[in-house]
């Protein structure tokens, strides 16, 4: 009998219990209602990061006006066939990068999202400080349409690319002269990745920077080498935006260190989406109703 409890002992025992269970309910109700809270405040801030980056958006990027341009070429340069036939292509205006994406850009990203960071990088951020302005590599295509979507562009179509790159496309190169590393990055010059902002003498007509040269540049479109002879005729097409499907992405522009038929204005490249690679970077694009 002394070892059982009293009637009185156990009543005790139910109330504290009851009491323990009362403010666990209490304080969970709370945690749900704080959590709530900083939800909707969360949401808030990214409302209003976006509508910020919305305005910022065309101040960093270069209006492409509407219009006509010659797309591919008839001259077939080293047997690549998949740019011919030259053919016209009519696009809408949109806005495109005025620079190639930087490492600081990309890693305000990572670091904000969580995304996975280049495999080269430690500790989530680019092993060098002074590169801070050089374009972010090896991203993989999956990873370049993250960062545009998490800033509110896309990926350039590949029409939209060579348009910028080139103008009119009477042209092979964006600085309208033979190839010259005065004009851009390529043939491992300096053996590497250089400032998005070093080449002046290499602008498009339009103003864009290194659209040849520095690194490839993922575009949004799957690869076809058949697509400029199979698919839209000569004389109507409209905002093209590539094959339906297919097993690799395209990329364009070349790479620091490619030659001077990889960094023609012309010249299609390609990659596995999920590949990454220490000369592709990329660039956003932006459709111009987005930016008025």
């Amino acid at each position: 009998m002394k070892l059982m409890p009293t009637v009185t002992e156990v009543a005790h025992r139910k109330s504290t219990m009851t009491a323990r269970i009362s403010s666990a309910e209490t304080n969970a109700e709370s945690i749900k209602l704080s959590m709530e809270q900083m939800r909707l405040e969360a949401e808030t801030i990214e409302e209003q990061r976006l509508e910020l980056q919305a305005r910022l958006n065309p101040l960093e990027m270069v209006l492409i006006p509407a219009g006509r341009f010659r797309m591919g070429t008839n001259t077939m340069v080293k047997g690549r066939t998949d740019e011919t036939p030259e053919h016209s292509v009519r696009l809408k205006e949109f806005y495109i990068d005025k620079y190639e994406v930087t490492n600081i850009q990309y890693k305000e990203f990572i670091e904000t999202t969580g995304h996975r960071s280049p495999p080269h990088w430690r500790n989530r951020t680019f092993p060098e400080a002074r590169k801070s302005d050089h374009p972010v590599v090896n991203v993989s295509w999956d990873d370049a349409v993250a960062y545009g979507t998490w800033i509110g562009k896309r990926l350039p179509t590949e029409a939209e690319w060579e348009r910028a790159a080139l103008g009119s496309g009477t042209q092979e190169y964006p600085w309208k002269k033979a190839a010259s590393t005065e004009y851009a990055n390529y043939e491992n010059a300096v053996g590497g990745t250089t400032s998005v902002a070093k080449y002046s003498k290499g602008q498009s007509p339009d103003g864009v920077w290194d659209m040849c040269g520095n690194v490839g540049e993922w575009v949004s479109d799957w690869y076809d080498d058949k697509y400029y002879s199979g698919g839209d005729s000569a004389d109507s097409a409209v905002d093209p935006v590539g094959p339906t499907h297919g097993h690799d992405r395209v990329y364009r522009g070349g790479g620091f260190q490619g030659n001077k038929i990889d960094v023609r204005g012309k010249t299609r490249q390609i990659a596995m989406p999920s590949a990454s690679n220490e000369h592709i970077g990329f660039r956003c694009a932006m459709d111009a109703e987005a930016g008025s």
